[in-house]
């Protein structure tokens, strides 16, 4: 197993100040939580790519693995840009979250490269080079987490309150719920949350403590 202090890893989002109960102040907190099972998975790849061997289930779990974690950062963009930035939007002034979105094309390329290398991979094992693996992150990487810190900088509770009401955050998660069923796979996307959660700063958020996850995780469970 890699040594952690030889592996470059990048440093999770500091959980903004609040009351997670409260819905205005949830809004920041809660997209960190996310935000954060994003950054520990790119880590977990960092860490484990050196003890990778081709031509091992190890190595074809880890590529699949690889394969979710990249689907995790397009379902998150895409539930933002359509739903999410739209709602907030509709309520605070067009454009408000284009820096946002500006952030999400900055990292669409370098995350293909990786995508590609990937999925060439499963079926030409022989072609596994754990330190461009590693390179290829790292190009994006500092990109997306200063892009992430900046994103949840728009999401101020005060004026949140001042624009939205407690029913309207309630209507809009419900339909990033629907979007996430239906798009998430529902044998890999939950696993990827559940195990890249924080436990400490958030056993309470819903991907970490809700029962009908956990259960879920517990039946479906299985090598990627």
């Amino acid at each position: 197993m890699s040594n952690p202090n030889d592996v470059k890893l990048y440093q999770c989002l500091h959980i903004p100040d609040g009351d997670w109960k409260d819905i205005f102040d949830y809004q920041a907190i809660g997209m960190t939580l996310m935000d954060n099972v994003i950054i520990r998975s790119f880590n977990s790849l960092l860490y484990y790519s050196s003890d990778i061997q081709p031509g091992t289930s190890q190595f074809t779990s880890f590529l699949r693995y690889a394969q979710e974690v990249c689907l995790q950062v397009h379902r998150h963009h895409s539930e933002k840009e359509t739903i999410y930035f739209p709602f907030l939007e509709s309520k605070l002034g067009d454009g408000r979250m284009a820096g946002n979105v500006v952030g999400h094309e900055a990292i669409r390329k370098p995350l293909a490269v990786l995508e590609d290398y990937v999925g060439k991979l499963l079926s030409k094992p022989h072609e596994w080079d754990p330190e461009l693996f590693s390179e290829q992150i790292h190009r994006f990487m500092p990109i997306l987490r200063e892009h992430l810190k900046d994103e949840i900088e728009t999401l101020n509770a005060a004026e949140l309150r001042s624009y939205f009401t407690e029913q309207d955050f309630k209507d809009v998660e419900k339909k990033l719920h629907k979007e996430t069923t239906k798009t998430m796979n529902m044998s890999r996307g939950p696993q990827l949350v559940f195990v890249n959660g924080d436990g400490v700063n958030g056993a309470w958020y819903e991907p970490n403590m809700d029962l009908r996850v956990a259960e879920m995780v517990v039946l479906m469970i299985k090598s990627f």
